[in-house]
């Protein structure tokens, strides 16, 4: 129980401000070192509101089968029987992939490489808020210069890939790559179940020059994005099948450099649809997973307002400001 309301800490608009020691759960003590698969925390505040900490297992499920779990959750709290998508294991639709093609002409692949040594830089937290009304206008702008659509995750990626390329001023020869996980549930056939809660996902990198993406206009870099996402289902069709892929190397090992930005979409995935019985949560927030690894949540803005917030850890101190500064330069 928390003696303040949320109000007085502004509904931890501060992600820098929130006290993540005391609103997640105490690190289980096992003496056999064995750790839960999922904590949940609800700290509840003098205005009556609370804050519902989870920690999971990421092997158990992906972002779809967690929010699923709370959804689940919040239909109990409400007093439903039974939830109205019901979990489902299916975890023997994905064949375990073969180390190699079985076309008898594909060598073998290499041995592993050792882990790159760690940087010795340290990234730093920025909020960017990009609301409804400019996301429509960077549409519109695609819209009007290709004639035809974009998504709203490829507008603000495509718009913060480049702003930070632009703003950590890179060698224009230098390779940076924009990694992020598509849900593949779809791809399968037949395709998983509603209720499937496991992981289901394979990554799309999208590579390019620095001084490509730095030059490029808006639109090119959408097209470069998308580009890269309708090879998703081949690229993911040899990964089952255990073909090589169109780069050669293991997606699920992408560079771990200061030249690769990793964006991981939360807006979709239905936290926030859950509901405990009090409506919607007013704000989600993720924890900080690495200072090393630049990276950045696409979530949503805390209620009422409409449109898209960015939650990063990608630059150093000294690209901070300008990556904000690129960013507003666009709208």
């Amino acid at each position: 129980m928390a003696d303040c309301t949320l109000e007085s800490v502004d509904y931890f608009e501060d992600v820098m401000s929130i006290p993540y020691d005391e609103l997640l759960p105490c690190e289980f003590q096992d003496p056999e070192r064995r750790e839960p698969l999922v904590q949940m925390q609800v700290t509840r505040f003098a205005c009556g509101g609370f804050v519902m900490g989870l920690i999971f297992c990421h092997s158990i499920c992906d972002g779809l089968g967690a929010a699923l779990f709370l959804n689940a959750l919040g239909e109990f709290a409400r007093g439903l029987k039974r939830p109205a998508i019901e979990p489902v294991w299916y975890r023997h639709f994905f064949p375990t992939p073969t180390s190699q093609s079985k076309s008898d002409n594909v060598s073998a692949p290499p041995l592993p490489i050792p882990p790159p040594p760690m940087p010795n830089y340290q990234l730093q937290h920025a909020n960017i808020d990009i609301p409804l009304e400019d996301i429509n206008e960077l549409k519109r702008i695609f819209r009007e210069s290709t004639g035809r659509n974009c998504s709203t995750f490829e507008a603000v990626a495509a718009s913060f890939w480049s702003s930070r390329t632009r703003a950590i001023g890179l060698k224009p020869e230098t390779e940076v790559c924009l990694v992020f996980f598509a849900n593949c549930r779809q791809l399968l056939d037949p395709p998983l179940p509603d209720g499937f809660y496991g992981n289901c996902f394979f990554p799309v990198t999208v590579k390019a020059s620095s001084e490509l993406l730095q030059e490029a206009s808006f639109s090119d870099a959408v097209k470069i994005i998308q580009e890269a996402k309708e090879k998703l289902p081949s690229e993911f069709e040899k990964f089952k099948k255990g073909d090589p892929l169109e780069h050669g190397a293991d997606p699920f090992a992408p560079p771990l450099a200061y030249t690769t930005l990793f964006l991981s979409e939360w807006g979709r995935l239905g936290f926030n649809q859950v509901d405990y019985g009090w409506g919607p949560p007013m704000h989600i927030v993720p924890i900080q997973g690495s200072s090393i690894i630049p990276a950045s949540i696409v979530g949503s803005l805390p209620l009422p307002r409409k449109g898209v917030r960015l939650m990063t850890w990608c630059v150093e101190k000294a690209h901070r400001r300008p990556l904000l500064d690129q960013m507003a330069k666009l709208f």
